[in-house]
């Protein structure tokens, strides 16, 4: 299993919030390139970032340099999401920013002939992000409920060609309270695709349980809060995601 850590961008500095509410967005120091290249030093093979900014529909800052800058400066792939509405953002994001994979959330939900485009034109390179709460898919930032249910936003996004899919359950994130693994494990099940399970992510011990759900597809973790709270090192995560029995670090 791969851990994925991750880096949520707000006015261009690296920030947690708690179930996406802005108001509870705790900054942390240090700046987002040295905070992404320590991840790669690490051991990380892939890199998260979330363009918070981009995701509000209100605000209007841009980060986008900032991410110019950590994909240009690292060795490994980055994903972005946050705030893409259009195949032009993910053209962009792809094409000047630098960036691996593009997360597509909202314009899944809201715009799906935007989001099938975006798979048959970049293929393996598109995840879809489904954030949900009590089964039904959150949009714009999460400030948004939609009435669109979790498994028939799987199936459509899958019948598009979705190659793979990160689940978040918005109850958990930030929390600490550990990810919610029947419906991460039920995604797989469902899209036959890989998931990355994100949200809530506390301990050593969520991300062996998560091992457990690997058989079936879900075959990594995005890891955020807990690391820059200091509840393990990234380096024990990728020793307990491989299944080692030293987490040293």
């Amino acid at each position: 299993m791969r851990v994925i850590p991750a880096i949520d961008l707000k006015a261009g500095r690296c920030v947690r919030l708690v179930e996406g509410e802005k108001e509870s967005a705790k900054i942390y120091d240090g700046d987002p390139v040295e905070v992404a290249r320590r991840y790669q030093d690490a051991g990380a093979g892939l890199i998260h970032l979330v363009d918070l900014d981009a995701a509000f529909p209100d605000e209007k800052s841009d980060n986008r340099t900032m991410i110019r800058r950590i994909c240009a400066e690292l060795n490994v792939p980055v994903e972005v999401g946050g705030g893409i509405r259009s195949v032009d953002d993910v053209d962009r994001l792809m094409e000047l920013s630098g960036a691996t994979y593009v997360v597509l959330g909202t314009v899944a939900v809201e715009q799906p002939d935007v989001a099938a485009h975006a798979i048959k034109k970049h293929g393996d390179a598109i995840v879809v992000g489904i954030d949900a709460r009590c089964g039904k898919v959150a949009t714009r930032g999460w400030t948004c409920q939609s009435q669109v249910s979790v498994d028939d936003l799987v199936t459509q996004m899958t019948n598009f060609g979705a190659s793979r899919f990160i689940y978040t359950d918005i109850s958990r994130d930030g929390r600490l309270t550990g990810p919610e693994f029947e419906m991460t494990g039920r995604i797989a099940r469902i899209s036959g695709r890989p998931v990355t399970a994100s949200g809530g992510v506390s301990s050593l011990e969520d991300i062996t349980r998560l091992r457990d759900l690997e058989p079936m597809g879900v075959d990594s973790v995005i890891v955020g809060k807990a690391l820059y709270e200091g509840r393990f090192t990234l380096e024990r995560a990728i020793a307990a995601a491989s299944g080692g029995a030293n987490h040293a670090g």
